[in-house]
């Protein structure tokens, strides 16, 4: 049944708000309710039509979102996937924020794994603070700048390249992963939910963190918050099958209520 505009949960503390955290609330509303429109978020965020729909309209420019007529709808293309370069300029600051956080979950002497990301990417800087580290990774770029800048061993995971994105996936069962005990894991992912886990865009993605992931004892989910409600093709995992979820803390009470009562939340301030 669709939602009347009373029945929208989110809040804003605060009216004033830039254009880019307007937007992002904005998206958490689409997200969560599967549409808004234009007068009830004039009222929620205290600012003009006009600045509504060029919100609106920006957002649309991204791919994020579907305008109608009074409004806008939540994208449905399960298979959409942000490029790289779009996902490095977004919500560094919660991004760097989950990284500090993760950081304190590993001890020197750790064996890991690293999956690819942006976020994930914010880790492997914090890294060279630790000691005598493993590090296994999927992502060429993160190989590369662990050999450069840390005296690890660094295990890169064989496969198929995806083309644009560079990383591998596994085309088949690695008998490397079966043969091997991690310590932790720590992964990003496109989007999560309670009711349909953390998503992927496409299957092989999907298979190939799942089979990383279920070499290490725990497994950590290092996610913003924009991703929140956001389902993408394939399932990596039930939220309930990670250790944690590593969050900005931007979340509303009632997804941290809800999140909380399937995994372990970890709020990175």
């Amino acid at each position: 049944m669709d939602k009347t505009p009373v029945e929208i949960s989110i809040e804003v503390s605060g009216k004033n708000l830039f254009a880019e955290e307007r937007q992002r609330k904005i998206m958490e509303t689409i997200n969560t309710n599967g549409k808004a429109v234009v007068p009830v978020l004039c009222e929620m965020f205290g600012v003009s039509a006009s600045t509504i729909r060029n919100d609106l309209k920006q957002l649309e420019h991204k791919n994020l979102i579907t305008r109608t007529h009074g409004g806008a709808i939540r994208n449905s293309k399960a298979g959409r996937e942000l490029s790289p370069t779009y996902k490095e300029s977004q919500m560094m600051s919660q991004k760097k924020a989950i990284a500090a956080a993760a950081l304190d979950l590993i001890d020197n002497g750790d064996i890991i794994a690293v999956t690819t990301g942006t976020t994930t990417a914010e880790l492997l800087k914090l890294l060279p603070q630790k000691k005598n580290l493993t590090v296994v990774v999927n992502d060429i770029r993160s190989a590369v700048w662990l050999e450069d800048y840390t005296d690890f061993h660094v295990y890169m995971l064989g496969g198929l390249v995806r083309k644009g994105y560079h990383y591998t996936t596994l085309p088949m069962r690695n008998e490397f992963l079966s043969l091997v005990n991690i310590d932790k894991g720590f992964f990003s992912c496109n989007g999560f939910s309670v009711e349909r886990g953390i998503t992927a865009p496409d299957f092989e993605t999907a298979k190939s963190v799942r089979e990383i992931l279920d070499a290490c004892f725990a497994s950590y989910l290092m996610s913003d918050s924009s991703k929140l409600g956001t389902v993408t093709f394939a399932q990596i995992a039930e939220l309930s099958y990670v250790n944690g979820l590593i969050i900005d803390s931007d979340i509303e009470k009632e997804d941290y209520s809800a999140l909380a009562a399937v995994t372990d939340v970890i709020l990175a301030e």
